[in-house]
């Protein structure tokens, strides 16, 4: 009988606790945003598909289908076909450049591995069709606009503001 009467009491001491502990974060803000409308502040190191920058005096890229980027990929995500000039020649530049989004795993690697930052992660995040033959992209014809080029995070990082 003693031993009904403590697990009683010690029953209505843990629903006083967890009651407790429920109404001390009844009162806390939310971390929920409603996301069509409120939009997530994304990391600056945030790694979303990958573009090819136009450059602003040349407008074209800076891409010299070095192939890189391509041994970089560890799924093979990637793949560039040079430019063949009149001669029959190939040129330091990429006439194609396939990205196959349904197997990239964001990794970063070829945007490291480019040695003349003609290949950044942008900011986009809601990548999901309907069809999976739009998943594979070709990025030299497809003029993307980023505004100054996502630099890099170290850049930003160390970069000194004026009367610091």
């Amino acid at each position: 009988m003693i031993n009904y009467i403590k697990n009683i009491i010690t029953g209505f001491i843990s629903l006083c606790e967890g009651l407790w502990v429920t109404l001390k974060h009844f009162f806390r803000p939310s971390f929920t945003l409603q996301y069509p409308e409120q939009r997530p502040k994304l990391p600056l190191r945030f790694r979303g598909r990958l573009v090819m920058p136009v450059d602003k005096e040349k407008n074209d890229n800076r891409c010299t289908a070095c192939m890189l980027c391509v041994k970089a990929c560890p799924n093979h995500s990637i793949a560039v076909e040079k430019l063949i000039g009149e001669d029959g020649k190939p040129k330091p530049k990429a006439s194609k450049y396939y990205y196959n989004l349904s197997t990239c795993m964001f990794c970063n690697l070829c945007v490291e591995a480019c040695s003349f930052a003609a290949i950044v992660m942008s900011d986009e995040y809601e990548l999901a069709v309907y069809e999976k033959e739009k998943l594979n992209l070709e990025l030299v014809s497809e003029k993307y606009n980023l505004t100054g080029a996502k630099e890099k995070w170290w850049q930003s990082k160390f970069k000194e503001e004026p009367g610091e």
